[in-house]
């Protein structure tokens, strides 16, 4: 069967820079000293075991930022200061030159580096973040963010990850600090140097690549729990840690922490491979979380919970975001990809099995209704432009590496695997992966180990059939029509693309589980009984059916899952968007939709009409008639939820859902229901966000009292998801000429944090009365975004919302602002957000007519 695949094969993209390999580390001892808090300086002393392996007179390391002091070779022979250390910092390298030549027949020799670093202030490298206490003072925390290729800033190194070694961290620090790394404690004692100063000494830990090397030092509580079974004879200890004043809101990640790490080693067959397992929140975090070995770290929103102050959606939020970094033990640190090419291999699975762990914990959630609603398609949007990238990315050099932590890598990877997984059997898949991971142990791998693995217990050649998904650009979609004979579907595939008319390398044929493992451009099948493709949308892909199948599909919208009918929505919706259907086929399926009962089929019904709206923003009719269409569409099940008591977790979120898209469609119930709720003082936590946006976004709500409640909320939150819902609820602003001023100015005053800057950065380009106004201030302001704000942060910026400005002369003023810019680091992002608000443009230029056709004749 599987010799029936005829597609061309894939060139080996494995060439990357990378170390000389003379020598290789095989241990670490890294020694923090000298901290100056004020200054944001360190000393540390590097002590490095190699292994030989070639004749060399020069050893080549890894370094940013960092200035060296004394280097010493220690050998068998003895010991002597190296000649000459020369730095380039282009490279972040240092090459320390040696007075003699060293071979494998040392089979070991030893560095001793004494250096100097500064502790930065970008949330990467060994950085500080800060925090203000009960008093109101300002209190610091220092802790470390070395993925992808920032372990260089903080200690010389390989910092590459297929060069594991094992490591030992000390750390001196004043006597009322702690501090926290990747293994437990091993020794705690006063230091030599300064009797006022502790030196905290941590056990030794496994062979591990650098990225995963992490410390933290400041003033912490925590709460504390174990696993329900033994690990090496005891229970495994765990910890949530905190600022002071917080711990009680980790008791609900403490709770995920303990049924994934017993769920996982479970299914891996595997236990959890280290003694620990900490969880930190940080002050200041660019990403959700980081899965340093040991010593995860979080922002607060995706650690912390609290069940009377936190909305629904932050309780699973937290759920899944704890549970992917757990899973990270086994895949990135246990087994590591050799290099950032296979990220994929990292994310893809954490993404895949977080969801399991939270479905596995939670049943009554439903999540994987949640994932493909929002990550499966996410990740189908992006992969439509012709600027995306496949999974499995060449990566040359380390500046690249930072711009595929994307949909892609994550989103589309777990969509693949999931439809992996679902095609053979989950039980049976996951017991190819633990082959896989037992095979590579505390080593690293490549994309095709881990396929070669799931091949051997399935008996399936899934290495071959999953190439063309992991390593070509894109994916496929269907095109189903009904034969003339009436008995027989003729199904066909092609490279589905946006831009819609435009050619595509046709060259590639994507295999299709569960149509009989479609493994040709072209298939027929009987007609009889036959209803829709893609079952339970399983499977990354769209389809596209012609009128009379279609028609049938929306007559019998009762007889799909609620899976099935967000796929449905999701394919109708991109296939408006790339002129393979009309949009008002669109509008017809989701107007059959108003009794709908899953909070994830309704998320996707708002999403895409959302995208709709915004290629129409400038458009006064068509945005006119689409409010009105909103408004019809929420109404009537809104109105039945927010009667409802007791609402169930899922029933929260759908109400809250409701409520907000009801009242920003200016239905006047939700509106009166916004304010009388606001005025009461009492706003459940799941509906904070929409009393926020709804008065906001209204003329006749729109006051002094509401913005000055809500921007109060920014600036000292009052709870650990305040900020964010204040954020994201202040980008829907109506009376710009008031208050649009004050919100602009919160972005370089020092009231947001700039790893919240992406929750109004999106609101504001959404919002029809702001985008404009933002996409200027942006442009004015560009200097302060490009050189004071973290490149990772300004990636997320850019590619989020780029793609909200669609006409024409945004199009344009986009194209001409970044011509002449340096705009490395976000490149890929602007790449695809400029294809985006193209081919949204060319969507509003051919719809037009349609939607008004269809406005008027269903009496809008």
């Amino acid at each position: 069967m599987c010799s029936a695949v005829s597609n061309r094969r894939f060139e080996d993209t494995s060439l990357h820079e990378q170390l000389p390999r003379d020598v290789k580390p095989v241990h670490y001892n890294i020694f923090c000293h000298n901290i100056d808090y004020e200054k944001n300086l360190f000393d540390g002393t590097a002590t490095i075991d190699f292994e030989v392996f070639s004749k060399t007179k020069s050893i080549i390391l890894n370094q940013k930022f960092l200035s060296f002091n004394k280097v010493v070779l220690k050998t068998s022979k003895g010991e002597e200061e190296v000649e000459e250390v020369i730095k380039d910092d282009a490279n972040e390298t240092v090459e320390f030159k040696l007075s003699s030549e060293i071979d494998a027949a040392l089979k070991s020799v030893q560095v001793v580096v004494d250096y100097s670093g500064i502790i930065r202030t970008d949330m990467a490298g060994f950085y500080t973040s800060n925090y203000k206490n009960e008093k109101g003072e300002t209190k610091y925390i220092l802790t470390t963010q070395f993925e992808s290729t920032d372990a260089r800033s903080a200690f010389p190194c390989f910092d590459e990850p297929n060069c594991k070694a094992s490591f030992t961290i000390s750390i001196e620090v004043p006597k009322d600090l702690q501090v926290l790394s990747n293994m437990p404690l091993d020794k705690e004692v006063v230091a030599d140097s300064d009797k006022e100063n502790k030196l905290f000494t941590f056990c030794q830990t496994p062979k591990m690549s650098t990225y995963l090397v992490a410390w933290a030092i400041g003033q912490f509580e925590y709460v504390e729990c174990t696993t329900t079974r033994d690990y090496n004879g005891s229970k495994l200890p765990i910890r949530v840690y905190t600022i002071p004043g917080q711990s009680h809101t980790g008791k609900y990640a403490l709770e995920t922490a303990q049924s994934a790490v017993d769920y996982l080693s479970s299914i891996f067959e595997i236990d959890y491979p280290l003694p620990k397992l900490d969880l930190l929140a940080v002050p200041q975090f660019g990403a959700n979380a980081m899965e340093n070995w040991g010593l995860v770290m979080f922002r607060s929103t995706a650690l912390l919970y609290h069940p009377e102050k936190s909305s629904a959606l932050y309780k699973q939020k937290v759920s899944y975001v704890v549970s992917h970094e757990i899973a990270h033990s086994w895949f990135g640190n246990y087994c590591t990809m050799n290099w950032w090419s296979d990220l994929w291999l990292n994310e893809s699975f954490a993404t895949y099995v977080g969801w399991l762990c939270v479905d596995n914990m939670h049943p009554e959630w439903d999540v994987f209704t949640d994932f493909i609603s929002g990550s499966m398609q996410t990740a189908l949007d992006l992969d439509s432009l012709k600027n995306s990238h496949p999974i499995e990315v060449q990566v040359y050099h380390s500046n690249e590496i930072d711009e595929i932590f994307d949909a892609i890598s994550y989103l589309k990877g777990g969509s693949v695997v999931r439809m992996v997984a679902e095609s053979i059997g989950v039980e049976l898949f996951l017991k190819g992966v633990s082959n896989y991971l037992k095979k590579y142990s505390f080593g690293n791998a490549k994309s095709d180990d881990l396929w070669d693995s799931v091949s051997e217990v399935s008996g399936k050649n899934i290495t071959e059939l999953v190439e063309p998904w992991i390593k070509a650009i894109g994916y496929p979609a269907l095109k189903v029509v009904k034969n003339k004979d009436g008995k027989t579907i003729n199904i066909t595939q092609q490279r589905f693309l946006v831009e819609g008319a435009t050619k595509v390398d046709d060259s590639i044929t994507w295999w299709i589980p569960n149509i009989d493992n479609m493994l040709t451009k072209e298939k027929v099948i009987d007609a009889q009984n036959f209803l829709k493709l893609n079952k339970d949308t399983a499977g990354f892909y769209r389809v596209f059916y012609d009128d009379e199948l279609f028609e049938n599909i929306v007559q019998n919208l009762g007889k799909l899952s609620d899976n099935d009918k967000i796929g449905l929505i999701a394919d109708t919706s991109a296939g408006a968007r790339a002129g393979i259907i009309k949009t008002s086929q669109f509008l017809k399926l989701v107007s059959q939709m108003k009794s709908e009962t899953h909070v994830s089929v309704w998320n996707e019904i708002i999403e895409r009409l959302n995208i709709l709206k915004n290629a129409f923003f400038s458009d006064e009719e068509i945005s006119e008639k689409l409010i009105l269409f909103s408004r019809d569409l929420y109404k009537n099940k809104f109105e039945e939820l927010i009667k409802s008591a007791n609402l169930d977790f899922n029933g929260q979120r759908l109400a809250s859902a409701l409520f907000e898209q009801a009242g920003i469609s200016q239905f006047n119930v939700a509106v009166t229901k916004a304010l009388s709720i606001y005025q009461s003082k009492d706003i459940k936590p799941h509906f904070k966000q929409a009393v926020y946006r709804i008065l906001l976004a209204n003329a006749d709500t729109c006051n002094d009292d509401v913005f000055n409640s809500v921007l109060a909320e920014v600036r000292e939150p009052s709870t650990i998801d305040g900020r964010e819902v204040a954020l994201r609820s202040l980008g829907s602003i109506n009376k710009v000429d008031e208050y649009l001023p004050s919100i602009l100015s919160l972005f370089f005053d020092g009231s947001v944090p700039e790893m919240d800057y992406q929750f109004l950065t999106i609101p504001l380009a959404s919002n029809f009365k702001t985008k404009v106004f933002f996409w200027n201030y942006f442009k004015d302001n560009y200097p302060k975004f490009r050189n004071d704000v973290s490149m990772w942060t300004l990636d997320r910026v850019v590619k989020g919302f780029l793609p909200k400005l669609v006409s024409k002369d945004l199009v344009q003023d986009v194209e001409l602002f970044f011509e002449n810019k340096d705009n490395s680091g976000y490149e890929k992002g602007l790449r695809q957000s400029l294809d985006s608000m193209r081919n949204d443009v060319r969507w509003r230029e051919r719809a037009r007519g349609d939607l008004l056709a269809w406005f008027q004749s269903n009496g809008y």
